[in-house]
């Protein structure tokens, strides 16, 4: 509790000190896309002057959808901080001024995504406030800079309204893809010898995919569960604690805090893709917090298991399982878990087969279809999803999935418990 309220702290003290204002957009521009914005906007403003909360409590559903939203564009923020520091050094003047304040309110950013998003009225007067001005005032200031710089901002901007747009356009359900990711988008990890792009965050976890060419460095985690997954035929040596487990086709393993892990000998002519669940009650999703400690696999006592012993590390080959989840489909939802919480300390892998329809509540949810298409509705905002899509729903909000094909829609879903 010291922590947020220092936190929370800071925010307002930014709130006052910045000049935000002047750089937010009217209300024809990017930022405002619907009613229910508007309304949270105004509702802002509203409490900025009179300090009540009755004309909140209605909107904070809303708002948190937004904040979720907000929340998982930590990927391309990162990405459009990473383009404007590759170029930083060839601006001067009002554009090197213009790029300066970008960098500084990203990092701002940065900081609150290190609070869990409430479900009280801060998700409106801490969170959606501070990413509705922080963003707006970015998208300003990169304007700025085009108009005077010939440095190729262009792309930068169009990148980061088009961020924005998926989440403003869909009010707050954010919706990303790992079947079509573009290059703008990924991260590189040298310690490790990784490419990531982080394609969605809940509260205290996320889902990442790595792209890995011919291996990643073992390495360990003190506070943070995982869960590797693989989606496709792989070639290779997963490492899971004392253990290197054969794998070609697609798995799942467990990862515990302590746990030594890697990726290693890919004999596939193409990288190795691979998905990883993160999350800590303490230090939230994979990036938040540098939780890592990096070795050689020379250095390991490690005991060789074939892909049929997977098992043995509380591993599931993953395609024979979710084909299995296909097949017990009758007219009602099938649902199983694969990888619990006690083999994580934490984090969950289940499947969902899904006949027609399906509503849901659990609490701090990711969702990964992979297979089919259909329509998902929160708060009556309703958008499709299909085979490749990855969202995630709040605490406490419930989400329905309508099928619209002629086979089962099929989830990987996660949630992270309390150990």
């Amino acid at each position: 509790m010291p922590e947020e309220i220092i936190i929370y702290g800071y925010f307002w003290i930014a709130f006052k000190k910045k000049d935000y204002v002047n750089c937010i957009p009217d209300e024809t521009g990017m930022m405002i896309e619907s009613q229910a914005y508007t309304e949270i906007v105004s509702a802002c403003d509203a409490f900025q002057r009179d300090r009540r909360l009755e004309s909140l409590i209605g909107l904070i559903p809303q708002a948190r959808l937004y904040d979720y939203g907000f929340r998982s564009l930590v990927g391309p923020l990162e990405a459009t901080r990473a383009r404007i520091w590759e170029a930083c050094g060839r601006f001067q003047g009002d554009e090197k001024w213009c790029v300066r304040q970008v960098l500084d309110q990203l990092d701002e950013l940065d900081m609150l995504r290190q609070l869990e998003v409430p479900n009280d009225f801060r998700a409106i007067t801490v969170h959606f406030a501070f990413y509705h001005k922080a963003l707006s005032s970015i998208r300003a200031n990169l304007e700025r800079a085009c108009a005077s710089s010939e440095y190729g901002l262009d792309k930068i901007l169009w990148k980061f309204n088009q961020a924005m747009e998926s989440v403003t356009a869909s009010n707050g359900v954010y919706v990303a893809s790992w079947n079509d990711l573009e290059d703008w988008r990924v991260l590189h990890i040298p310690d490790v010898g990784l490419e990531v792009v982080k394609l969605i965050y809940a509260n205290r976890h996320s889902l990442n995919l790595a792209t890995i060419p011919n291996k990643v460095s073992p390495h360990k985690h003190s506070n943070t569960s995982e869960i590797h997954f693989s989606l496709e035929p792989t070639d290779g040596d997963e490492i899971v604690g004392r253990y290197r487990v054969r794998v070609a086709e697609p798995y799942a393993v467990p990862i515990r805090p302590g746990d030594w892990h890697a990726y290693e000998q890919n004999k596939n002519s193409r990288p190795h893709k691979l998905f990883f669940l993160t999350g800590s009650p303490q230090l939230l999703g994979w990036g938040i917090v540098n939780d890592r400690t990096v070795t050689e696999s020379s250095k390991l006592t490690l005991t060789s298991l074939g892909q049929g012993q997977i098992q043995k590390v509380g591993g599931v080959l993953l395609e024979r399982a979710i084909q299995d989840a296909e097949s017990q489909v009758t007219n009602k939802v099938f649902e199983k878990e694969l990888i619990s919480s006690s083999s994580t300390d934490g984090l969950t892998l289940s499947v969902v087969a899904i006949p027609d329809s399906w509503s849901d509540s659990s609490p701090d949810a990711i969702h990964l279809v992979t297979r089919g298409a259909g329509e998902l509705s929160v708060l009556n905002n309703r958008t499709r999803v299909k085979e490749g899509d990855v969202f995630a729903i709040p605490f406490c909000m419930a989400c329905e999935l309508q099928n619209e094909t002629g086979g089962p829609l099929v989830l990987l879903s996660s949630i992270l418990k309390n150990s």
